[in-house]
């Protein structure tokens, strides 16, 4: 009897000579450190929420997860007064995962919790990976560089975004890509759609990666759908980032975006020579061309993306590196140690010295002690809140409008815009539109007063008006 041979998988490789087993012991070990991760970026995230260090871009894909969690069209009243479709503003339908927890728990706390799950879960892959391919202890060296990171941490300290869906489906696409599993890869390429219109982007990097390999027909065809559907997001149903190319060469030689370049080749270490890191060159390329100068760098949520595939190339570059013998080989990895020992010790003692630019940026230190600090602004701040009925109409502070979210319709104050709702909720210590250089607050107060508004409560930095008649 003849035994037919099993046919392979579909582009699987069964043993790739460079990657290790990973015993439990160290994997136990990078699972508790991504635990601890887990604890700390929650702490982070709830501390912040209630230290009113949180703008109003939480508020917006808490006003989007209620509505599909109520099976309504996504719109959002926090930017516009009558409501627009955030599916017209960013292309982000994966947040509509997010609606069996928005069930349980009914709070933008519940998704700054979620984005703390997903950072640390990836945080868990870049230990394993590491252990992966053979780094042994500097695994978890190059975890604690990812997880103390300015782009990761940023990210946790501003706001929610659909980056924390964006970072675990891009390490599974560095993965699969790595480790040659084209099935997974396709399927990462196409979960990366439903995060945002520009991530696709990423996906055009891999391809590119792919052709420089060899693999020229996967490359080009993967490249050409992703490109494809970039294009049909950001024209059809997103929205271009208001780019020019002649701010490209501009942005490129200024100091900003020079310090760019320069930090994703200095997380990346060795690894600047690997095909994987190429996955950043079109994102990078195209917010390059930018005109707002936020996006140029890892301020904010902007460089989440780009430190995780900068970190998986270091570890790429670190176990190519391990294979060669020689003065070169050992040199190259005693620095590559230094450099991210550097690194994590500095973001560690020095997280706080990136955000002091505004003033709701303060360090994680602080964020965190909100949390059982004894704070009479934050007792003032609930009992203001208490005064507003469920489902009102209120404009509020971009600053206060994730504290009632969950429980009215409310949108954000614009000193340039005319205010037309029920109840109007100032804070005279904000930050917003300037207000400490330029007092629109206490401008707008007395313009609200002078008109059709009566004072309900003023206690501490918070006032609350009600429009006569409501």
């Amino acid at each position: 009897m003849v035994k037919l041979a099993r046919p392979a998988r579909f582009a699987r490789v069964d043993d790739l000579p460079d990657r290790v087993m990973v015993t439990w012991r160290w994997g136990v070990v990078a699972g508790a450190v991504a635990l601890l991760t887990a604890v700390l970026y929650t702490l982070i995230g709830l501390g912040s929420f209630r230290g009113l260090m949180l703008g109003q871009d939480l508020g917006i894909f808490d006003q989007a997860v209620r509505a599909y969690a109520h099976f309504q069209t996504p719109g959002i009243q926090i930017k516009a007064q009558c409501g627009f479709n955030i599916l017209g503003d960013h292309f982000s339908p994966v947040i509509m995962l997010l609606v069996p927890f928005y069930w349980l728990w009914p709070s933008a706390k519940m998704l700054m919790v979620v984005q703390a799950l997903l950072f640390a879960g990836s945080a868990f892959f870049v230990g394993w990976y590491g252990l992966r391919r053979g780094l042994g202890a500097m695994a978890y060296i190059v975890q604690a560089a990812f997880i103390m990171s300015y782009g990761v941490l940023s990210a946790m300290l501003f706001d929610f975004h659909e980056v924390a869906f964006g970072l675990p489906i891009l390490l599974y696409g560095l993965w699969a890509f790595l480790e040659k599993r084209d099935g997974h890869l396709i399927v990462a390429c196409l979960l990366m759609c439903l995060v945002r219109e520009d991530m696709p982007l990423y996906a055009v990097g891999i391809a590119l990666a792919l052709i420089v390999i060899g693999r020229r027909l996967f490359g080009v065809i993967l490249g050409l759908a992703s490109a494809a559907m970039t294009l049909v997001l950001v024209f059809v149903t997103g929205s271009p980032n208001g780019g020019s190319i002649g701010a490209f060469l501009p942005n490129l030689f200024s100091l900003r975006g020079l310090l760019f370049l320069l930090l994703i080749v200095v997380t990346a270490g060795i690894g600047v020579a690997r095909p994987v890191l190429l996955a950043v060159v079109p994102p990078v390329l195209i917010r390059l061309t930018a005109a707002d100068p936020v996006s140029l760098g890892f301020t904010h949520q902007y460089g989440a993306l780009v430190t995780a595939a900068a970190i998986v190339a270091l570890i790429d570059g670190w176990a190519w590196l391990s294979e060669k013998r020689g003065v070169v080989a050992k040199s190259g990895r005693a620095m590559q140690v230094a450099v991210l020992v550097l690194l994590a010790v500095a973001e560690l003692f020095a997280t706080g010295a990136p955000f002091d630019t505004s003033p709701q940026f303060r360090n994680v230190q602080a964020r965190i002690e909100m949390l059982w600090t004894s704070d009479q602004r934050a007792t003032d701040m609930r009992a203001v809140a208490a005064q507003i009925p469920d489902e009102a109409n209120v404009a509020a502070d971009v600053f206060l409008v994730n504290q009632i979210v969950d429980r009215t319709t409310v949108q954000a104050v614009d000193p340039d815009q005319p205010v037309g709702a029920d109840y109007v909720w100032l804070y005279t210590s904000t930050t917003a539109h300037d207000n400490q250089s330029t007092p629109w607050v206490s401008d707008l107060f007395v313009k609200l007063i002078a008109t059709n508004y009566t004072m309900v409560d003023y206690r501490g930095p918070f006032i609350l008006l009600r429009r006569v008649g409501s």
